[in-house]
């Protein structure tokens, strides 16, 4: 027993370092700021939806709201964030989200979600009083993004957007086609949409930003 003790402590140590560097290097890779690109499967919608949303970018409007596009608006900047330490949960979380704005000077804001309608939005800590903060969350496979434990996003259309976007098409418009909103379903009975409103359901893929 005791030629054995040595190999013994030799392995919990060894075992104790990889816990230790695994830890470290998934704290280091939650930290890492990221894009977020959407993803729909084959039964979601119709062809033209599936090709607007489909790998398209997540863009923070200058408006306090999230959008999915392949035209974003000139005002428009890349989600450009990720996991974060929040107030409203235990010491030393990340289940907080923060992303870059296109503020001047740009400014890190809070993620959440608007506890009446449902939308993804951006603000101050002001601003998320009231309404849903996380936790956020990633996959087991940590490529896409969770929230309150499920992947239940939506990328919605309203009427409004609609018509918005046939005046600006009359007008010449060349930015702003194909503008969805981010949506969270979160009780899972359809994230009570406006009438008319089109939601198609989507992943958010998390692609490392180069800066």
């Amino acid at each position: 027993m005791s030629a054995m003790l040595p190999t013994m402590i030799g392995l919990n140590e060894a075992t104790s370092g990889a816990r230790d560097r695994e830890e470290s290097r998934r704290d280091s890779s939650r930290k890492q700021r990221c894009h977020l690109v959407a993803t729909c499967s084959l039964d979601q919608g119709n062809q033209r939806q599936r090709e607007q949303v489909q790998n398209a970018k997540v863009y923070v409007g200058s408006d306090g709201k999230l959008y999915i596009t392949k035209h974003p608006k000139s005002s428009m900047v890349p989600f450009n964030g990720g996991f974060h330490a929040h107030p409203a949960f235990a010491p030393d979380n990340s289940s907080g989200m923060v992303t870059v704005t296109g503020e001047n000077p740009p400014t890190l804001r809070w993620v959440f979600l608007d506890a009446d309608t449902h939308e993804i939005r951006w603000g101050s800590r002001l601003d998320s009083e009231g309404h849903v903060c996380g936790p956020f969350d990633w996959t087991k496979d940590e490529q896409r993004v969770m929230f309150e434990g499920w992947e239940g996003w939506l990328a919605v259309r309203s009427p409004d957007d609609e018509q918005q976007e046939e005046l600006e098409a009359q007008l010449d418009v060349d930015d702003g086609r194909g503008m969805w909103r981010l949506y969270f379903d979160q009780h899972d009975n359809g994230a009570d949409l406006p009438a008319g409103a089109q939601g198609l359901e989507i992943c958010l893929k998390r692609v490392v930003a180069e800066s």
